[in-house]
């Protein structure tokens, strides 16, 4: 964990000699129990043992400044897509103006996500107001005439406690998404399931207070049948499928984090010098010169500026055979350097990012779309033609 660098000049005692630190750029007194490294003849001194670790695993990236690039750029902003509409890139989370579906980082991370674990503890509960429900309505088809015993009104009033906190609870998301179709004049399913439980809901509840409300007709037996039973079912029903789609789209994320992780966590840096030594991969910047030897992952995306290779590109393309790569070519990180060397210029700090948006992008997943539906399409024309067979 990093360490507080909450401290700064106030707790240095005055006239003691001072250096800055060149990993965190803190201001530190210098004594003779000050953390210290030496690098190319010249001490540098550094406020915690983090710091001294990390200027440790690549000094020249720290003693030569080139870290105060990494400081001053602009953070990567974290963009969100909808799975179902990959046109619909937003820079925050929220709901698909188009389907309610909660938007996805484009890039998966390794938190864990807020809506599965919501949705899972909403199921439960559901699931739990659902079973004494069902018993209510239901159980004297299987032995158990509870509403009998205790009385039809008795039997209202319990399925409206059971009912309330799980319409009104539970489904909020629910009602959420069919408002905001509404508002953005795109009706969905969340518009049905909305109208249905609300109807359901308030139905049961004029039902339950107000029966004299509701001509004779609509008595069954003690009083006006009521539907929270159907209400909570549904509910508990579609907070099933939304969480087994939910763990689903996980399992996707966690096959492009799969995919991260072939890219190498060190790359081989060339100094002006012709000096090479292994650098942690979140030191490389823009314009740094690397060299992929034989077999090695080509650490970041960039461009070939000396050498002649080639390179598997399966991992991208899904293709077996290697492609040549030559100075000027550009080459994506996590591809494997197959049998010359290679030096690159390190592009645009992505860290093979491309290759995540690559999967991700709504491109990829139109094709994908598209190949559903080719699939579809083959598999209706197989039916057709063995029922022309049968004919």
């Amino acid at each position: 964990m990093d360490h507080d660098h909450q401290h700064g000049k106030s707790d240095i005692p005055e006239g003691a000699e001072t250096a800055k630190d060149p990993v965190c750029g803190m201001t530190v007194a210098v004594g003779p129990d000050t953390r210290q490294a030496a690098f190319e003849g010249k001490p540098f001194h550094f406020c915690s043992e983090n710091c001294q670790t990390k200027f440790e695993g690549d000094p020249w990236f720290y003693a030569s400044g080139r870290a105060e690039g990494r400081k001053n750029a602009a953070p990567a902003n974290v963009q969100y897509t909808c799975p179902m509409h990959p046109e619909i890139v937003r820079d925050a989370p929220g709901p698909c103006p188009i389907c309610g579906m909660a938007l996805e980082p484009v890039l998966p991370s390794d938190e864990p996500s807020d809506e599965l674990t919501d949705f899972t503890r909403r199921m439960w509960i559901s699931a739990t107001a659902a079973v004494p429900l069902i018993v209510l309505t239901m159980g004297e088809l299987v032995g158990l005439p509870v509403r009998d015993w205790i009385g039809h009104q008795v039997a209202s009033y319990l399925e409206f406690v059971l009912a309330t906190p799980i319409v009104l609870w539970a489904a909020l998301p629910f009602f959420k998404r069919g408002w905001d179709s509404v508002i953005n004049r795109s009706p969905n399913m969340w518009t049905l399931i909305s109208l249905g439980v609300a109807a359901a809901y308030l139905y049961s509840i004029v039902a339950t207070f107000l029966p004299g409300v509701f001509p004779e007709v609509y008595r069954m037996g003690q009083g006006v049948g009521t539907y929270f039973e159907a209400a909570v079912v549904i509910i508990a029903l579609v907070f099933v499928g939304q969480v087994l789609e939910l763990r689903a789209r996980e399992r996707t994320g966690d096959a492009i984090r799969a995919l991260l992780d072939l890219a190498p966590k060190t790359a081989r840096r060339i100094l002006s010098d012709g000096t090479e030594y292994d650098a942690p991969l979140e030191n490389i910047m823009e314009g740094d010169r690397l060299r992929v030897r034989p077999g090695d992952a080509v650490p970041v995306d960039g461009v070939v500026i000396e050498g002649r290779s080639s390179l598997d590109e399966s991992m991208l393309t899904g293709e077996a055979m290697p492609v040549e790569k030559g100075s000027g070519d550009a080459v994506t990180g996590a591809t494997i350097n197959k049998n010359g060397s290679l030096v690159i210029k390190a592009g645009k700090r992505r860290l093979s990012g491309d290759t995540a948006r690559q999967a991700t992008s709504p491109e990829v997943k139109d094709l994908r779309s598209e190949s559903l539906a080719l699939k579809d399409c083959v598999a209706d024309l197989t039916l057709e033609n063995r029922l022309l067979k049968n004919a």
